[in-house]
């Protein structure tokens, strides 16, 4: 295989270079240049390695062909790594030439966090403004080299080139050539004819990692930065519960008992360390630093995932701590005036109003799946109270998934013309930004699919007509919002999976295999990360087949 990827590849550069990244799943891979005058000869260098090495008997093994190049200097290197706008987003491999010869692919830089940002930099705030970090230059080089360099002056004294490659990985015995997606991503090749199969795989692989990630106690590993399999501390209910909520979707989707078995302990844990009865209510506790503090949104995550959990396995053995966090709501989180409160202190009197908007979207959605279960009257008044107001309030401004998905919810129940508009406002007030948006960033799906889902109840109700002056502005509607929920699809896939082809640069591949990560905050993969793409693809899924 390796003679046909070099035959069938053109390299324009005077010398010949082939790159090698192969490995064993539980370790980091190990990337070796070979050079050659000619192709022929670059072959025999790579036969001679081969034979000795049988790449093919490892679990990972990714070609590089480099097939053009470009000199510049350091100082212009230095320049262009200051342009980047946002951290990991690294779009060239780099070599260096003279003194020493020193050869990195783009994913050797992030995978090892040799580019690293500025300590000022805050993700999502300010410019990264980029540069090779020393120490984790060093380190690499160490490991990669077995060379150790106290004096790295040697690079400004070089020659540098940017160079651009042909990938390939082999896997089960195929080649499967890989596509430049820009900004650093490079994974297999997906097109339109293949998106809803590689949809299918991600999925699949995804919910395996997901469960990996929750252990025999019913806790999860809250997460981690993968460059050096570093845990991400602390842990937080909302996720805990909205990351079960994910794992039982994933069970119901595929019909996988053991998963369902699995998200079961997890609620169970979650019921038994991060509840308390305080003043007779019942609430779901976290902690900003050592002081408890109660959430809205932990509240209704909590809901979620026992509903859907109910729903699904037709288990009614919750439906106790169902009624009690649904009482809490109402009696707590809810005033007088119908305003939600976000936060509560330790004594349940007022700490926060108002902390992030997901709460309110994540309340009246999960209020609205008790009531699937519970079949209570006063809850879904206040389901109507909180519509209403937030309707009134014009929270469409906020474009927020968990609104997107509330507003779908209701329109199962209640149809009102207003209802509808403030659905089709949320997402197409955004959707420009959010076409373009150049980060996985999976709620955009999200927030796509649910209102998806209401133009095509949309597309039978009697509120149509009075909602578009004709039939074709409501297809151009429908149609705009489908057209970029399945780029987000296609987009999401190609910059938030970590395929083994990407995945093999980093500490533990197996660790993190299809596992799903934000590359601009140091690859972070945290359930939470997993809990959206996994809910946004699979309701896309669902959604499409129907």
């Amino acid at each position: 295989m390796l003679k046909d990827i070099l035959d069938t590849t053109e390299m324009e550069t005077e010398r010949k270079i082939a790159i090698i990244t192969t490995g064993e799943n539980k370790e980091r891979g190990k990337t070796m240049e070979f050079y050659g005058k000619s192709v022929s000869q670059l072959w025999n260098n790579l036969l001679t390695a081969y034979q000795t090495n049988r790449w093919d008997n490892n679990a990972y093994l990714r070609v590089d062909l480099v097939t053009e190049e470009e000199k510049i200097t350091f100082e212009l290197l230095q320049q262009q790594l200051k342009k980047i706008k946002r951290n990991n987003y690294i779009d060239f491999n780099l070599r260096f030439d003279g003194i020493r010869k020193r050869s990195f692919l783009k994913e050797e830089l992030v995978g090892n966090a040799v580019i690293k940002p500025d300590n000022k930099h805050i993700v999502g705030k300010n410019h990264p403004n980029l540069h090779i970090d020393p120490q984790n230059y060093r380190g690499y080089v160490k490991r990669k080299y077995n060379r150790e360099e106290s004096d790295l002056s040697y690079l400004e004294r070089s020659n540098v080139y940017l160079f651009k490659t042909k990938a390939y990985y082999i896997e089960n015995d195929q080649i499967i050539p890989l596509e430049d997606y820009g900004n650093g991503n490079r994974v297999r090749t997906i097109t339109e004819e293949t998106l809803n199969e590689m949809t299918d795989l991600v999925i699949a692989k995804g919910s395996e990692y997901l469960k990996k990630q929750l252990m025999d106690t019913g806790q999860f590993i809250y997460g981690y930065y993968p460059c050096y399999d570093q845990p991400i501390k602390g842990y937080n209910s909302v996720r805990h519960f909205s990351s079960l909520y994910a794992l039982v979707e994933s069970a119901e989707y595929f019909s996988d008992e053991e998963m369902l078995l699995e998200a079961k302990a997890g609620l169970i844990w979650g019921i038994k360390q991060l509840t308390i009865n305080e003043q007779g209510y019942f609430l779901i506790k976290d902690f900003l630093g050592k002081e408890v503090e109660y959430k809205l949104g932990a509240q209704a995550t909590a809901i979620l995932a026992i509903a859907k959990y109910i729903q699904v396995s037709k288990d009614d053995s919750f439906e106790t701590y169902l009624k009690q966090l649904v009482r809490t709501i109402s009696q707590k989180f809810i005033t007088k005036d119908n305003q939600t409160i976000h936060v509560l202190d330790k004594d349940l009197a007022i700490k926060e109003r108002f902390r992030i908007i997901y709460y309110d979207g994540e309340a009246l959605f999960s209020l609205l799946r008790a009531y699937e279960i519970l079949n209570e009257q006063a809850i879904f008044e206040t389901c109507e109270i909180l519509m209403e107001h937030f309707v009134t309030e014009n929270y469409q401004k906020y474009h927020d998934h968990w609104l997107s998905y509330a507003t779908n919810e209701m329109l199962k129940h209640k149809e009102k013309i207003t209802y509808y508009r403030f659905g089709i406002k949320n997402a197409l007030v955004n959707i420009d930004f959010i076409e373009q948006r150049d980060t996985a960033y999976p709620t955009m799906l999200e927030l796509l699919v649910a209102a998806s889902k209401m133009m095509k109840k949309l597309e039978k109700s009697e509120f149509k007509n009075e909602l578009f002056k004709t039939p074709t502005d409501f297809l151009e509607v429908k149609e705009r919002i489908d057209t970029v929920m399945k780029k987000r699809v296609s987009h999401e896939i190609k910059t938030g999976v970590m395929f083994p082809e990407f995945a093999v640069f980093f500490k533990k591949p197996a660790t993190i295999d299809y596992g799903f990560f934000a590359r601009h905050d140091r690859f972070r993969m945290r359930i939470d990360d997993a809990e959206h793409f996994l809910s946004g693809l699979i309701n896309y899924r669902s959604h499409y087949k129907d």
